[in-house]
């Protein structure tokens, strides 16, 4: 449970900064790494759902729109990732025009990351009730932070 946990963290700290890149260790195979990912997921998803009180009905329409939303985040996480990969790893100095290209996309994300939002609170407001909207915002922010205070847990254990 310890290590889903931190990789929890990890898989928040790249989805909410597009500009860190995971890194993968030689252990961690894509196969493994898409399992923890889900994991890490359905244990966000139990911890929405308790946190907001949401009953089974609500949670059965709720977790694949929640799901949706997470996909298409993470996607426009990626593509800008991508663009940053590509011009850092470039063989040849890229051009100006090119570093301001990738630049503006890496300073959009958090706009993108907005509308997306902002698109599936609409949907959300008509499964749960406005004190659950008010708490699933909340709990985002607490799920964040237990990640970040068990991450320094882990890390002051050593």
């Amino acid at each position: 449970m310890t290590r889903l946990l931190i990789k929890a963290f990890i898989i928040i700290s790249v989805l909410s900064q597009p500009g860190i890149l995971m890194a993968e260790s030689p252990d961690n195979t894509p196969k493994q790494e898409n399992k923890w990912m889900i994991e890490v997921r359905n244990f966000k998803h139990s911890f929405l759902i308790k946190e907001t009180g949401m009953n089974e009905e609500q949670s059965a329409q709720f977790i694949p729109l929640y799901s949706e939303m997470e996909d298409k985040i993470y996607q426009a996480n990626r593509e800008a990732r991508d663009l940053e990969q590509n011009i850092t790893r470039s063989q040849n100095e890229p051009l100006e025009d090119e570093y301001y290209h990738v630049a503006t996309a890496l300073s959009q994300v958090k706009n993108k990351e907005a509308e997306i939002e902002n698109f599936y609170f609409e949907k959300f407001s008509g499964i749960l009730t406005k004190k659950q909207m008010f708490l699933l915002k909340r709990a985002e922010n607490r799920f964040a932070i237990e990640m970040l205070n068990h991450n320094k847990r882990s890390r002051s254990s050593k």
